[in-house]
């Protein structure tokens, strides 16, 4: 009894510490309609839940040890304390944060220590801002207040304990308690299919605006989870004016002609590298349909991802931020406001949605559309409620919807949708443990692989899918690029180096439209410039990328992250840093293999190459501690 009043006190106090943020800080907020209101807040729970038994976790253990001694007074005063100090330096921080927040846009973490490291009058900044937020400063002292006048303390005796008797009697509160603590941190009660515990990240899920995940999470919980975790420093390679000459993401088109109102529409591939495609190789391969699409559009023959994972193509794809250093939208700075194809494109009038087969929530991509700003999300559970699709038989049993049903899906939910749209759908079939149905297990051929069977039958699953777009009448004013999230299971051993393991496919596809294989450098994070440099599109944006259509770069760059290696490729040389220093300088077009270190031999090159990457790193990292992922107003 004792504990479960103090620990609701302490969900009072962080529920009310939530109010006092949002009130501080209501012209943030101005719009949000009751019902939202009470979404952010639910999403709150969870991390409230999570904060509260971090930061009491000591004082828990202790509460539930089958032993004698704990029912001394000074053992009990010991436990109290435990209980009072955290949660009021927990509630300390909620509200000084509620100050804070106007000024980065996002809840303070752990970085917050290392950017007021060098500071020598903290005291004073400290003291300081008691006195101009006087009132911030009184909530937090009556909050703290109450936690400590009301703190339930009941005298115990313990005359007729035996240690048999007691711990058999208290067996079960112990392992409840374990079990709440676990499922506190963990963000649920096991009772769900996704088992990775909730990060940051996970407030996404709750929210319209970017800056709508700072009423769902809490100051503590954010703290605690980036300690340790500070991968982004400014490496000041250059000082900031020097900085801007060499490299800046800030995108300022000037477009010549009227914005084309077209639809847009972005797959992206699980698991697609170019080493299946009979175009880019010279063979059959394992993607007919898409290799007769190649050559119908603007297709590029170097073209590369920025990452190795899921997670770090759709920030590249969609909103031009690549990876580099840390996963972005799984790391501490997750909540930073982004602009994306999306958000952008809604200047224009655009309605947007992302579209994943798994269930929703999967692999943090219903978080990262939410705050790229797409306005729907639609997952397995928004297909299962569609009565046109048999989800029982349509799920593999293992990921998500196969990728024929979803994609049709996708395609009937786009008929329906208001136009002009942006849409993004990310496939999923062609994953491990790579299985297709089995209706197909004796039309797609074997591979030397196990996932070229998938590849055969994702690309069938597309040929049905363009058909199926083909019936509408907008479907020539509509632009579709095909892109792939990141490479996979490989055949050859060209395609295992640094730099061809990142060898994705990328084309531009408009009916009786752009026409052109390019041998231009292109990435991931181009997608989105071109896009919009394709539409003329004139506002001004962030992107860590370029369009193809940029006059002043005629045979472009790629920069990529092989961890530990930054890698930079233009004009004909592939450079490698490992954030101090040169590893290694190779011509790709004579050395497949990268074998044959020329470092040295092309200074000026190498010099050029070398500063405009560590000029992308810098700029990335600045503008990631700095929440400098958008346009400043």
């Amino acid at each position: 009894m004792q504990y479960a009043v103090n620990y609701g006190l302490a969900f009072a106090v962080f529920f009310l510490c939530r109010v006092i943020f949002v009130a501080a800080n209501q012209t943030f907020y101005n719009g949000i309609e009751p019902s939202h209101y009470l979404t952010l807040f639910r999403g709150g729970i969870k991390y409230d839940f999570a904060a509260i038994f971090y930061l009491t976790f000591p004082c828990l253990i202790m509460m539930i040890l089958p032993f004698k001694f704990v029912f001394g007074e000074r053992y009990r005063k010991v436990v109290k304390y435990l209980f009072i100090t955290p949660i009021s330096i927990g509630v300390a921080a909620n509200i000084f944060d509620s100050a804070f927040f106007p000024f980065n846009s996002r809840r303070t973490n752990f970085s917050f220590f290392h950017e007021f490291e060098n500071e020598n009058n903290l005291a004073g900044i400290f003291f300081g801002g008691l006195i101009d937020y006087w009132y911030l400063t009184i909530a937090a002292a009556a909050l703290i207040f109450a936690v400590i006048k009301l703190y339930y303390n009941p005298k115990v005796a313990a005359t007729d304990f035996t240690s048999n008797r007691y711990s058999l009697k208290t067996l079960p509160a112990t392992l409840f308690c374990i079990y709440l603590f676990m499922a506190g941190i963990r963000g649920s009660f096991f009772i769900d299919n996704d088992h990775r515990p909730m990060n940051m990240n996970n407030a996404n899920e709750y929210i319209k605006k970017s800056n709508e995940s700072a009423i769902v999470l809490n100051t503590p919980y954010c703290i605690i989870r980036t300690i340790g975790k500070i991968s982004f420093t400014n490496p000041e390679y250059f000082p900031q004016d020097e900085l801007e000459k060499i490299y800046s993401p800030v995108h300022n088109p000037q477009p010549e002609g009227e914005f084309k109102n077209m639809n847009v529409v972005i797959l992206i591939l699980e698991s697609f590298g170019k080493e299946y495609s009979g175009f880019f190789n010279g063979n059959e391969g394992y993607t007919p349909f898409l290799d007769s699409l190649y050559n119908e559009g603007l297709t590029f023959t170097h073209s590369f991802a920025t990452g190795r994972k899921s997670i770090d193509a759709m920030p590249s794809i969609l909103a031009g931020i690549p990876y580099l250093t840390d996963h972005f939208f799984m790391g501490m700075y997750s909540n930073n406001k982004v602009n994306s194809i999306a958000s952008l494109l809604k200047q224009k009038g655009y309605y947007s949605a992302f579209y994943h087969g798994a269930p929703n929530g999967s692999m943090g991509f219903l978080h990262f559309s939410r705050l790229a700003g797409f306005q729907d999300y639609y997952g397995m559970t928004e297909y299962c409620n569609d009565s046109s699709f048999n989800a029982m038989d349509d799920f593999d049993g293992h990921w998500a919807i196969w990728d024929e049903e979803f994609l049709q899906y996708y395609a009937k939910s786009m008929g329906e949708i208001p136009q002009p749209f942006v849409t993004s759908c990310f496939s999923a079939t062609s994953h491990s443990p790579f299985r297709i149905p089995e209706r197909y297990k004796e039309q797609f051929k074997e591979g030397p692989q196990p996932i070229t069977k998938c590849i055969q039958y994702t690309d069938n699953a597309i040929r049905l899918f363009f058909n199926k777009m083909r019936e509408y009448p907008w479907f020539k004013n509509t632009l579709f690029v095909i892109t792939a999230d990141h490479t996979n299971q490989i055949i050859n051993r060209e395609y295992s180096t640094d730099r061809n393991s990142f060898k994705v496919p990328i084309v531009f596809y408009l009916e009786g439209g752009i026409k052109k294989i390019s041998e231009k450098l292109f990435c991931q994070t181009d997608i989105t410039p071109t896009i919009l440099d394709y539409l003329n599109f004139d506002k001004p944006y962030i992107a860590f990328g370029n369009s193809y259509f940029d006059a002043y770069d005629t045979t472009g760059y790629v920069v990529n992250f092989s961890e530990p290696l930054y890698q930079i490729e233009m004009d004909g040389l592939f450079l490698q840093f490992d954030g101090r220093k040169e590893t290694g300088l190779f011509k790709p077009a004579e050395d497949v293999f990268l074998e044959n270190n020329l470092m040295g031999q092309f200074p000026q090159q190498e010099e050029k190459m070398l500063n405009l990457l560590k000029a992308e790193i810098q700029q990335y990292h600045m503008r990631m501690i700095d929440n400098g992922l958008t346009v400043k107003e």
